[in-house]
């Protein structure tokens, strides 16, 4: 089983159940942006592991120019980039697990609240951004990491410079010694420093990846903060389109619908007296009809 601070993000079993979540809440663009997030992550941990076997190739080259006894300048500017990008590559695999950490850790909270308290909950993934400041000391721990290996890489040029023109001028002078004219060598690399330089420059390319995909993964946390403001937003707009979509009821209206209807004041007084006269005037028209039993006179 994978050690879990090595496991890949994209691969870690909460974030793929928040980005669920966030797919079924119709949140695509801020699911896409947590799995784009975390595939950086893996990203900024794959190179930084190249690194490190590379340094490993680079220290094992040190350990033949000890054995070859090669240049003693060569070998103090090599043994001294390697000592720095060791101890550079040590810090640097420290924060990265810190901010796997801190990633998981947020991924398992929102995913609880979720489960306790709603969708709502799903808004707390723009808390992603406080993961900006770790990785931007990350940043800054890279990007001395190329200026150290640019540094190493000059002074290796510089020697190999030296070195060339030493040659040069010892083959002029064995030349000069026997009647023969100086020769003209050019700009041509001296082979040991370039052989040397190779894994440093290989470094480099990918410290520069690294460098890359840090600075996405920057952007990313960013945008994911922005794509829940913009979802909040657009979800207040229809929200507020839905509400004035919906006809306006009259209060007295619904209330006549739902209760008898009452009449009040004096329309009302005056239907009252309208029915009491109607009922007397109908009482006396049959007072006055004669009886019919007997004969008429």
């Amino acid at each position: 089983m994978e050690p879990e601070q090595n496991k890949r993000m994209t691969k870690d079993a909460i974030i793929q159940e928040l980005i669920a979540l966030l797919n079924q809440s119709q949140q695509k663009e801020a699911a896409n942006s947590v799995f784009e997030m975390a595939a950086l992550i893996d990203g900024m941990e794959q190179k930084l592991d190249l690194v490190t076997e590379e340094l490993l190739s680079v220290r094992k080259q040190l350990e033949r120019m000890e054995q070859e006894k090669a240049n003693k300048s060569l070998k103090a500017v090599l043994k001294k980039s390697v000592d720095s990008l060791e101890q550079q590559c040590h810090k640097m695999k420290e924060q990265l697990f810190e901010i796997k950490e801190e990633v998981r850790g947020k991924a398992s909270e929102i995913v609880e609240e979720v489960k306790q308290k709603g969708k709502k909950a799903l808004n707390k993934v723009s808390e992603f951004l406080g993961i900006k400041e770790k990785l931007q000391k990350f940043r800054n721990n890279v990007q001395k990491s190329i200026t150290d290996v640019e540094q190493s890489i000059e002074k290796i040029d510089a020697l190999g410079t030296g070195m060339r023109e030493a040659v040069q001028k010892a083959a002029n002078t064995i030349r000069a010694f026997t009647d023969k004219p100086e020769k003209e060598y050019g700009e041509k690399k001296f082979s040991k420093t370039e052989l040397i330089k190779k894994p440093l420059q290989a470094k480099r390319k990918l410290l520069c990846g690294m460098l890359g995909y840090t600075d996405a993964a920057i952007e990313k946390v960013e945008k994911l903060s922005a794509d829940v403001k913009q979802y909040q937003s657009e979800r207040a707009d229809r929200e507020i389109e839905r509400m004035a979509g919906a006809e306006m009821v009259d209060p007295i209206a619904l209330s006549r619908v739902a209760e008898p209807e009452y009449q009040y004041g004096a329309e009302a007084f005056e239907a009252q007296q309208q029915d009491i006269t109607k009922a007397m005037s109908e009482s006396m028209a049959a007072k006055d009809v004669p009886a019919m039993n007997g004969k008429s006179r």
